[in-house]
Formats: structure tokens, sequence, C-alpha cells
């Protein structure tokens, strides 16, 4: 199976330098009224809104990407971890700028307890699109495990500038607001 994906990966390579390149991800002009759409709560259905956003941003630079990408995820999603991971790290080495791609490098990380190859991967990302609220919850996530309380917190208000609507975050940020206003300062 090993020799498989790298023969596999360079077959995908010149078969997408055949077709061209289509282009989405982070950079897509749509999501600045999607976005805002959120932050006004204009939107009459945030999730179909979220669900549109995390669409565009899962829309590789390649059909080489977006196949790997889809292939990795299907992988993770079935337990083949070792798989996953392979075929995300050609994801990321053939579009180092597909932010969508360091996200799911650094969850493959995380969900293997590697919590500094995770956190990497989290920046990287955020780098790329700084309203990823998705990555920097779950960059929250890592922090808060870690112990650096008042950091995650303030990653959690982050995410909830760019997605006031999005669940995971508003419930972390108000448990660690209580346990914060618990603390002596």
């Amino acid at each position: 199976m090993r020799f498989f994906v790298p023969f596999f990966c360079a077959l995908l390579v010149a078969f997408s330098v055949a077709l061209g390149v289509a282009h989405a991800d982070q950079n897509d002009p749509g999501l600045e009224a999607l976005f805002l759409e959120l932050k006004d709560g204009s939107v009459l259905d945030a999730e179909t809104t979220t669900e549109r956003i995390v669409e565009i941003w899962s829309a590789a630079p390649s059909p080489t990407v977006t196949l790997l990408y889809q292939r990795a995820t299907e992988a993770a999603t079935h337990g083949e971890m070792d798989l996953a991971e392979e075929l995300v790290a050609h994801v990321t080495g053939l579009a180092p700028s597909f932010a969508q791609g360091w996200v799911l490098q650094a969850s493959l990380k995380l969900s293997n307890g590697d919590f500094e190859a995770a956190y990497e991967g989290y920046r990287k990302a955020l780098d790329l699109e700084p309203r990823h609220f998705i990555a920097t919850t779950d960059l929250a996530d890592v922090l808060y495990a870690n112990g650096e309380d008042r950091a995650a917190f303030d990653l959690y208000q982050q995410a909830l500038k760019w997605n006031p609507h999005y669940a995971r975050a508003r419930a972390q940020a108000a448990q660690l607001r209580e346990e914060l206003s618990s603390q002596e300062i």
C-alpha cells in the first residue's frame, strides 16, 4: 500500500496538469458576504451559511489536491489514520497555501495526541485564513488542554468574532468564562 500511494499521487499530478486548475478555497471572494451574514446576524439559517463557508474552504486549488484531500478525509473517517496522514502530507506538500489541508493535518495530529504538531498545523491554517473559526476553536482546545486557559478563552472569543453562531466555541467560551471568573486575579 505504501508503494501505491506515491505512485497514485504522481499519477494524479499528471492528470491535474492535463486538466488545468480550478481554484476556490479561502481566497474565494464569496466568503466576505457569507462572513458578513454571520457577523451581522442577518442570516436566517446560520448553519447553512456555515456549511457553505466550509464547502468553499474545502475546495482545493487543483483536481489532484481535491482528490487527495477527499481520500484523506475518507481514510480518517474510516479510522485509517496512517493512510490519512500520508495523504494529507501530499495535500500540504502540493498546496501549502490551502488552509483546509493544514486544518485536516492538524486535526489528525491532534487525534494522535501530538499537540505540538497540531498547534503548528492550526497556526499555519490561521496564517492563511485568519477567519477560520473552526481552526481557531480547535487551537483554543489545544491551549486549554495544555492549561493555557486565558489564551484559549481569547481564541474562543476570536472564533465567535467570525461566527457568533458557532455553538462549540460559544459553549467552550462560556465554560471558560465561568472558570476564569472564579479564579482570583
